[in-house]
């Protein structure tokens, strides 16, 4: 997997929490606007294919406060790391604190517990300067358990998990990418179930990536992360939210080019600067989730649960009826995720098909006219009996 050299964080720490402007969901280009491409322009058609977050890793502290100035006029916030953080962190960190469109220090991708740990002293300096910001570490995925001792020098994921949130990081974010040629992985699910069990554990929200750049794998001739769709984006963040991730990150919006024997192409922008096909997809996709994530933002999700023939290793089969639901049936090849979950004083539910190709049929029986459809603009609409769900999409309900 590509060492992304960029991350970014935002979270809820105890009672305190950073936040952004509105108190919105961070939606992150990683590799968002480089530092070789920086101009107002560049920033402005980032904003509007709906970040508020761009992720990159400049060469110098100049050029990352360059680019906090400009993303700041379209209403973005840069996250990203320049050499001064590490040689010269206290002036790094008395330029940087008081940049409105700077949102993060980036320490490290896909460290080893070993790592992390040296992070954590590099983060104790600048946070004696500056304590406003959030510092942030992008975790290795669980692709392949038999992976985890010889890549994270841990015993097992869950130590790995357990030795992050020990930092004074903000938020546990891991890059899983799940659909490739051969399908949808099998690991999948159960690292988000290890990921958001660490996460309720620590306190610390966590964030889940979006792949948006297909690219080959070096060590595999056949297997292929291809050219996302609407179905293959919406899939990836909706069970991403059903679990409770506080934010989505794209990789990558920039092609990074060719790099470690990976070929990027087809990203939203090109090599060049050009925007491509994705460009729109991702637009259409952050339309759609900039009005639901309001709604998960901050949410308290108290239960997830799977539906259908195959339950994925790891997860737990839907038990307890959501409330103010006699019943749910479900209708489709791959099933579902059932997401409980609470904000503001009212319960909901969440329910995604989790098919790329094929819809998924459910048939709700409420015990009373209480529980009410919520749509994606937020809207109330009365309660059916019979839905479909279109490959990857998601429908919610307000239960009281």
């Amino acid at each position: 997997m590509f060492l992304k050299s960029i991350i970014l964080s935002i979270a809820l720490v105890g009672s305190s929490h950073v936040v952004m402007a509105q108190d919105e969901m961070p939606i992150i280009a990683y590799m968002g606007v480089p530092d070789w491409k920086t101009s107002d322009e560049n920033f402005k058609t980032l904003s509007e294919c709906g970040f508020n977050v761009s992720l990159y890793p400049y060469s110098s502290l100049d050029l990352l406060v360059k680019a906090c100035r400009s993303a700041e006029k379209y209403g973005v916030r840069v996250l990203g790391r320049c050499a001064e953080m590490y040689n010269a962190p206290v002036k790094a960190a008395q330029t940087l604190k008081s940049e409105k469109g700077f949102f993060g220090y980036f320490m490290q991708d896909e460290p080893n517990v070993h790592e992390i740990r040296q992070r954590q002293k590099e983060i104790e300096a600048l946070k004696r300067i500056d304590s406003t910001h959030c510092f942030y570490i992008n975790l290795l995925p669980c692709v392949n358990p038999e992976w985890i001792a010889s890549s994270t020098k841990a015993r097992d994921y869950h130590e790995y998990l357990r030795t992050a949130s020990a930092t004074d990081i903000q938020q546990l974010s891991f890059d899983y990418y799940p659909i490739t040629t051969d399908g949808i992985r099998a690991t999948w699910y159960d690292n988000l179930e290890m990921v958001r069990k660490e996460s309720l554990v620590s306190g610390k929200p966590f964030w889940a990536f979006t792949l948006s750049v297909p690219h080959d794998v070096p060590s595999s001739k056949t297997n292929k992360y291809p050219m996302p769709t609407l179905a293959s984006l919406r899939l990836q963040i909706y069970s991403n939210l059903a679990y409770g991730a506080q934010a989505i990150q794209y990789f990558t919006y920039w092609n990074p080019g060719k790099n470690e024997g990976y070929n990027y192409h087809d990203a939203p922008i090109s090599r060049e600067g050009v925007k491509t096909k994705t460009y729109d997809l991702v637009r259409q996709m952050n339309g759609e989730l900039k009005s639901v994530a309001s709604l998960f933002y901050h949410a308290r999700v108290t239960s997830v649960a799977h539906m259908g023939k195959h339950i994925p290793n790891g997860t737990r089969h839907l038990q307890d009826m959501p409330l103010n639901i006699r019943r749910i049936i479900t209708k489709g090849r791959q099933g579902a995720i059932v997401s409980q979950f609470e904000k503001s004083g009212h319960k909901y539910c969440a329910i995604v098909n989790k098919s790329l190709t094929s819809p998924l049929r459910v048939e709700i029986d409420a015990f009373n006219n209480t529980p009410v459809q919520i749509s994606k603009s937020l809207a109330v609409v009365p309660m059916k009996r019979n839905y479909t769900i279109t490959a990857g999409d998601m429908i919610i309900f307000r239960l009281n």
